[in-house]
């Protein structure tokens, strides 16, 4: 089964994410990343467009994976559909589905013009599958499957003397909560010492007018770097507003075996049931969180390599369901 499912498909992004090789691998799909930096947004998609009609003129699928976001490759991938007769599977994330933060009417309507046309679309979790069926689409439920991540040779090795080292997983957007974590960070300044991943200068002038000396604001870092980073913590943080998203860095987290810090929503709850803490998204909340995490830190720790084994052998027992409604489009 996993094998037809290989030699008649392709998964094409325009877009380095982790959830897009971990689910490609997965389901033994070759993915395909199109990647153009040209600050051109119409250049840009006019490459990308030219590079993926390529590739389904080369490999002809019979099932076309598409990432959405981007919403201009799921349009296309639609657009598609009747001329190359493939079945088309959006996975969609959760910008996929709903839209980004303040972004009006406009793109919540062609994401449900989107999951009304194509064969499926993946999302995380039942309450994303309740809305997909809202719209007239045909959901299939697939959590992040856990990324294969393999820690530098350089990796520091974790001195138990030290102050505690926490990577908050970030990209600086309006549904994370980072003026709370920040201030809650501030609580810590002998005890933990916070490393925010993701470009910080977006937002420029939003930043608090003083970062706490324990913290360090990484910038945008290369994969390398921030596996580094991940492995060399003692725990992570990862929290959005969003009361239906499963956030990308707790899969990371916890294939890496270190526990992490959630926003408390039932999804992420049921999903990531050890290894993990879950705090409202207030600076007093968060600050609460941070002590439990520091006083807990070593069975948190072995709770989330017990979550981690659990994860994989969940993985693959729903491998083969879940083939079979794609192999049944």
């Amino acid at each position: 089964m996993i094998s037809m499912i290989r030699e008649d498909a392709v998964w094409i992004t325009w877009e380095r994410q982790t959830r897009n090789r971990s689910a490609s691998e997965y389901f033994n799909v070759p993915l395909y990343e199109i990647i153009e930096d040209n600050s051109n947004r119409a250049l840009r998609y006019c490459k990308s467009t030219l590079r993926t009609l390529s590739i389904i003129g080369k490999k002809k699928p019979r099932y076309f994976f598409a990432q959405n976001p981007s919403i201009v490759l799921a349009i296309l991938a639609i657009s598609l559909k009747p001329l190359a007769k493939f079945k088309v599977i959006i996975d969609a994330h959760n910008a996929g589905i709903h839209g980004p933060e303040n972004s009006g009417r406009i793109l919540p309507t062609i994401n449900q013009f989107i999951i009304r046309k194509a064969d499926a679309v993946i999302v995380t979790n039942s309450e994303l599958a309740d809305h997909v069926n809202s719209c007239g689409g045909n959901p299939i439920v697939l959590p992040d499957p856990l990324p294969s991540l393999e820690m530098s040779k350089d990796t520091a090795v974790l001195d138990p003397q030290r102050k505690l080292k926490a990577l908050c997983i970030t990209s600086w957007s309006d549904d994370e909560p980072y003026r709370e974590i920040l201030e809650a960070a501030s609580a810590f300044p002998d005890d933990i010492e916070f490393f925010f991943s993701g470009n910080y200068k977006k937002i420029g002038h939003l930043l608090p007018d003083a970062i706490p000396e324990n913290v360090n604001l990484l910038g945008f870092v290369d994969e390398r770097s921030f596996h580094d980073h991940l492995f060399s913590a003692d725990f992570c943080i990862d929290m959005t507003k969003r009361s239906d998203c499963m956030v990308c860095g707790a899969y990371e987290s916890i294939s890496a075996e270190k526990p992490i810090i959630l926003s408390d929503t039932p999804v992420q709850r049921r999903y990531f049931s050890k290894g993990a803490l879950f705090s409202q998204n207030s600076a007093l909340h968060i600050t609460n969180t941070l002590q439990e995490m520091k006083d807990r830190i070593d069975t948190m720790r072995q709770d989330a390599t017990d979550l981690k084994r659990e994860i994989l052998e969940r993985e693959t027992s729903q491998k083969a369901l879940i083939l079979s409604q794609i192999q049944r489009l």
